[in-house]
């Protein structure tokens, strides 16, 4: 018993010394929180700044930077993903905006993020239960009523996606613009008239090649890419191109183009823009046929 009591007693001026290393670590260690505090606020406010500047690099790297300092942070989490989406790194994008929504259930911008991201990648079912959820907790937010459009298009609930596109167009009409819509037989028409305006050396080319158009890319078509085409996809090239193949192979099936409405119309303000994307469109799929690649079809103002 009094070795056990020896262990634990410490002679009163030794007691006193430890209080006083004990309270000057802990006020260090309290210096040390503010100072990475003021840093990270510091840090977190140049990022916006060089956001809203337009440089997207800096405020990356400083964003990241902000993050290593409070890696709990929900502002540079969403800070980061917001600019990983706006590079097209949706899947990184979406790690950090989750993160956040399960945490802070309610953060809309998160949530109108976080369904944008999915749908990108092709989660459609996903996306659109965290837009309904956005959507759930402001019924107007642009975003979530654009994106939320998209996704029930694919379901082929077009009357429902055409009164979500109005609902974000009347936010924000700038930058969520009406699609412009014309008749399947108007587009095909369209699409021929595209097609007799071909070159004759290009036309000439075209041989065992099928032009045609759907409303949308299927499903299957798109995760038949790694990583998944882009769900707004206005074009795609189907086949081997011309200069790939061998004059010795069996017979070949038809080489396709598809042509996609519904994408095509949401990018136009106006029918006589439909027109001209429709025929871009068009030539730049047929570029792929003959085997240029997208510096190749720039080069030849078809990208």
């Amino acid at each position: 018993m009094a070795a056990f009591y020896r262990i634990l007693w410490f002679p009163p001026r030794r007691r006193a010394e430890e209080d006083r290393i004990s309270t000057r670590c802990y006020a260090a260690a309290m210096e040390s929180r503010t100072n990475n505090r003021s840093r990270y606020v510091e840090i977190l406010h140049r990022a916006q700044d060089a956001l809203e500047r337009g440089e997207f690099e800096d405020a990356e790297a400083l964003a990241r930077r902000a993050l290593m300092l409070r890696p709990e942070s929900v502002e540079a989490r969403q800070l980061v993903g917001s600019l990983l989406l706006d590079r097209g790194e949706f899947e990184q994008a979406a790690a950090l905006f989750e993160s956040v929504v399960a945490e802070v259930p309610d953060h809309l911008p998160c949530l109108a993020d976080l369904g944008l991201c999915l749908f990108e990648t092709c989660d459609f079912e996903a996306a659109e239960q965290y837009l309904a959820r956005a959507l759930r907790i402001e019924p107007e937010d642009a975003q979530s009523c654009y994106w939320m459009a998209l996704a029930v298009e694919r379901r082929g609930e077009f009357q429902l996606a055409e009164r979500l596109f109005e609902r974000a167009h009347l936010q924000d009409p700038e930058g969520y613009p009406l699609p412009t819509r014309i008749s399947a037989s108007e587009f095909e028409a369209v699409l021929t008239h595209a097609m007799d305006e071909l070159p004759d050396e290009v036309a000439g080319e075209l041989r065992n090649l099928r032009v045609s158009f759907e409303e949308l890319p299927s499903e299957d078509i798109l995760l038949d890419f790694s990583p998944p085409l882009d769900p707004c996809v206005f074009g795609l090239y189907i086949g081997v191109p011309l200069p790939d193949r061998r004059g010795d192979g069996p017979p070949r099936l038809p080489d396709e183009i598809i042509i996609y409405k519904r994408n095509l119309e949401r990018l136009c303000s106006n029918a006589a823009m439909l027109k001209d994307e429709i025929k871009i469109t068009l030539r730049h799929e047929i570029g792929h046929y003959l085997g240029f690649d997208e510096d190749e079809l720039a080069d030849r103002g078809l990208a």
